[in-house]
């Protein structure tokens, strides 16, 4: 009975604002202005939203489980210091499911709180790439690259470049420029990246003595290259418009890729941890709670300044919008008022 109410209301893309559109998407929508009860709802019926939650909610539960259940006593997470990074890692993970589950769930509110969403969608995935290079920063880094310049400026300009990704996404939603969003986080990705290439490429002295590890890596780099082809061919709804606007379409495989390559990138760096843990230490000092999740738990803070600056401007626009609305409907009363009054005289 409910699962026909909620169906009852999808409506098709030209029946509702440009803002919730998605190319190649006809049906499948729900309302613009739904009630939280309804969004809850819709998660349990056929709409276009329905998978795109479930893909990123089951894995939020999933790592969740991982964290509290399972490695939190394996690795001995609350008396070693030394996996701070990885336990910062895996929390990102689930901060970065739940946040973009629920966008997907409640975007539908109202046009305000649709763009506010994807804010902290974007904001969530920019702390996820925050917390993989710290992770990388201690755990990965090739022996020729240990302790250089490079190491050393690695983590400072990857809080930069964090912070550049959450305002940039935010300012590409505004304008409707997608490929900037994409640019962002792509370059996120290279940069904190590129050690970990550089060690799976070269393999110089011991870095490629466990190949189980470099294994998931390279899983994990094939893994994220079709994420962001799949993310931005939009394929297949592209070749078959229309088709896809259910089940299948591109942002499902994008969240589906993207949860099966953080899966290969936990496993590999667990086995980095625990088989380069001697030589690591003999290299680093031994994480902090403090240059780990607290300058994390900063970035985030710095993150939601920068939501509440453009969700100001959502704010504004959209008063600015209905005003010149209102305007313009007692400009058309008043003209036509004018124009009664001349006929009768």
């Amino acid at each position: 009975m409910c699962s026909e109410m909620c169906a009852a209301k999808l409506q098709r893309a030209d029946q509702i604002s440009e803002s919730f559109r998605e190319p190649f998407i006809f049906s499948g929508y729900r309302s613009c202005h739904s009630s939280v009860s309804s969004c809850i709802l819709s998660a349990f019926s056929w709409n276009n939203e329905t998978f795109n939650f479930w893909t990123h909610f089951i894995t939020f539960l999933y790592f969740s489980w991982i964290f509290t259940q399972y490695l939190w006593h394996e690795l001995r997470f609350d008396v070693d210091p030394f996996t701070y990074p990885l336990q910062v890692f895996i929390a990102s993970i689930c901060l970065c499911m739940l946040v973009s589950s629920t966008a997907h769930l409640f975007n539908c509110i109202s046009e305000r709180i649709h763009h506010i969403c994807f804010f902290f969608d974007y904001s969530a995935i920019s702390i996820y790439g925050l917390a993989t290079c710290l992770m990388y920063n201690v755990y990965i880094f090739p022996q020729s690259l240990m302790n250089s310049a490079y190491h050393e400026l690695y983590f400072p300009i990857s809080v930069v470049i964090s912070l550049l990704c959450t305002f940039l996404a935010c300012a590409a939603r505004l304008v409707k420029w997608k490929m900037l969003r994409i640019s962002a986080f792509s370059t996120q990705y290279l940069f904190c990246s590129f050690p970990l290439l550089y060690r799976c490429v070269f393999c110089e002295d011991h870095d490629c003595d466990h190949p189980g590890a470099i294994q998931f890596h390279v899983y994990q780099f094939i893994l994220c290259t079709v994420t962001v082809l799949v993310y931005g061919s939009r394929f297949p709804e592209v070749v078959a418009p229309g088709k896809f606007d259910i089940v299948g379409h591109s942002h499902q495989f994008f969240h589906i890729f993207s949860s099966l390559a953080n899966y290969c990138q936990l496993r590999g760096n667990i086995l980095d941890m625990q088989h380069r843990r001697d030589y690591l230490l003999s290299e680093l000092p031994m994480p902090t709670l403090f240059n780990t999740a607290g300058v994390v738990v900063g970035v985030l803070m710095l993150n939601l300044i920068i939501i509440g600056i453009f969700s100001s401007f959502i704010w504004e626009n959209m008063d600015s919008r209905k005003a010149k609305q209102k305007t313009g409907i007692l400009t058309i009363l008043w003209q036509s008022g004018n124009n009664n009054i001349l006929k009768e005289e």
